[in-house]
């Protein structure tokens, strides 16, 4: 008699068969959507280097990397530089409902927080997301807004010390800070040689907060309900501020370092990648970042993102490059400050 049914034993290696195929395909695919998605956070960088040339022949100089009026306190209200950027990335209606003389969390500005813009978020590590202000309503004893977050970060350059007129040496002094605007003349190391734009991973288990330079362990300073991820909106500066009780370990900044005391004789390198980032805090103890003791030096986070060796950056001269994590503390400290006189010789 025709037999018409498998054996187990026959069904058994059938199945298994299929596991190992799906073994081998599936890395596979997962390689194939990874490089979907490096190619888009390619684009998105590009697409960023385009706005800001356009803002350059619009104005003349790169806008602002954070902008503040009347005080040193940058706590007391910075607004980001992607902002300034906003009308040549099709943002014009955002944009002009923007009002600069006010804070973020104040009318008009708290209904446009929220607002995701798709280019700001790298689809290797997300798609969108909001910067969640749950614990801080608690502090404040008011109403806020959960800020539209980003994955990208503008090059501040080797050294993190905020002022309103910046201070800081040369040989730290990126594309962007507090109230500059940089022209293409201005970088005298080569447009081609200077970080623009880099990835800043945010809101990922990678990437967890510590509270100072040389701690190796995550922070545990955090406020009930606070994640212990950094993250960032691409609007608002930093938001620890006395006028929301929230002073101390917080979120990160639009702005991203390689060093924090860059021009100076040890200039606390932040490398690439590091898996405890610094959150965005200005102490307010002078305008260089000479301070070597926790609480005398201002902080920010470096570049970081969810691509295997390194991340994706964008230059002065609008090309986009991958930059190995693998890099020379000193060349990457060169390649982001626009002025320092170094000789580049690789990346």
């Amino acid at each position: 008699m025709k037999r018409i049914a498998f054996t187990l034993i026959e069904l058994l290696v059938v199945i298994a068969i299929i596991a190992v195929l799906m073994g081998l395909v599936l890395p596979a695919v997962q390689r194939v959507r990874e490089a979907a998605a490096r190619g888009k956070c390619l684009n998105n960088l590009k697409q960023m280097g385009l706005a800001l040339h356009h803002h350059h022949d619009a104005h003349g100089h790169f806008p602002p990397g954070l902008t503040v009026r009347g005080t040193d306190n940058l706590e007391m209200g910075t607004f980001s530089g992607f902002i300034p950027l906003l009308p040549f990335m099709d943002q014009e209606n955002w944009y002009r409902q923007w009002d600069p003389n006010q804070l973020w969390y104040l009318p008009p500005n708290d209904r446009l927080m929220s607002v995701e813009v798709k280019l700001f978020y790298c689809p290797s590590n997300r798609d969108g997301g909001l910067v969640d202000m749950t614990f801080l309503r608690l502090l404040a004893g008011r109403s806020l807004p959960d800020p539209a977050a980003t994955d990208y970060l503008l090059c501040k350059g080797a050294n993190a010390a905020l002022c309103e007129r910046t201070q800081v040496p040369p040989a730290g002094r990126g594309a962007f800070d507090v109230n500059t605007r940089t022209r293409l003349v201005d970088i005298r190391d080569g447009a081609s040689h200077t970080f623009a734009i880099g990835e800043g991973a945010g809101n990922n288990t990678r990437y967890r907060f510590r509270d100072w330079y040389h701690d190796t362990q995550p922070s545990t300073n955090l406020r009930p309900g606070q994640s212990g991820m950094i993250d960032q909106s691409w609007s608002c500066g930093p938001t620890a501020t006395a006028a929301l009780n929230s002073l101390g370990t917080l979120h990160g900044s639009t702005l991203g370092v390689t060093a924090l005391r860059g021009g100076h004789a040890d200039p606390f390198d932040e490398r690439m990648n590091n898996p405890l980032a610094l959150p965005a805090f200005d102490f307010n103890h002078g305008c260089v970042n000479a301070g070597t003791a926790p609480g005398t030096y201002d902080m920010f986070a470096g570049f970081r993102s969810l691509h295997s060796g390194g991340c994706h950056f964008l230059f002065c001269d609008g090309s986009v490059r991958f930059v190995k994590e693998s890099i020379d503390a000193a060349t990457y400290r060169a390649l982001s400050t626009i002025a320092g006189g170094e000789a580049v010789t690789h990346e």
